[in-house]
């Protein structure tokens, strides 16, 4: 099985597209443990969906990824990536951004719960040493980081995102 997680209007050929509703399983990946048994899954997509949880809320969500993942199961992860926004605020050049509504802070970080759908708010951000350092920790020894976005993920936010690819060992 492969599963593509937080999904939203994303869909993966090949894939169990999962997310809070309108998905082939609606599942609250908040909610652990999950619905799918120890060591079933092959391949996890989490595109744009671990910002959306607390710093614990995403190391249990990737603890819950290596539990399910069998052996040699593959996790790829896409997230903002901290460092381009903290790059952009140092310099003032958001050129490398395109443009995107994310470089306002507050949306990127949080913000004012009455600005956004508060499941689409944004509760942690990432750089590539502190997700690796986290999927370190979670049992994910061995982190790839990508220089661009593998076929699977959404380019949507392909400026603004930091990709990585863990193995289950």
């Amino acid at each position: 099985m492969k599963l593509n997680l937080g999904c939203g209007k994303h869909r993966l050929d090949g894939f169990v597209n999962v997310d809070l509703t309108g998905s082939d399983q609606d599942v609250d990946l908040s909610v652990f443990p999950w619905p799918w048994e120890d060591g079933t899954v092959e391949e996890i997509v989490a595109s744009h969906v671990l910002e959306h949880f607390s710093k614990e809320g995403g190391r249990t969500f990737i603890e819950e990824c290596h539990r399910v993942l069998s052996e040699g199961g593959v996790l790829h992860i896409a997230v903002p990536d901290m460092d381009k926004f903290i790059n952009a605020h140092l310099t003032g050049d958001f050129s490398p951004l395109k443009g995107y509504k994310w470089t306002d802070l507050n949306h990127l970080c949080g913000g004012d719960e009455t600005e956004h759908n508060p499941a689409q708010r944004h509760k942690y951000m990432y750089s590539f040493e502190s997700l690796a350092y986290t999927l370190d920790n979670e049992g994910f020894p061995t982190v790839w980081y990508l220089a661009f976005p593998r076929d699977c993920d959404n380019l949507d936010y392909e400026a603004i995102s930091l990709y990585v690819t863990a193995v289950k060992l």
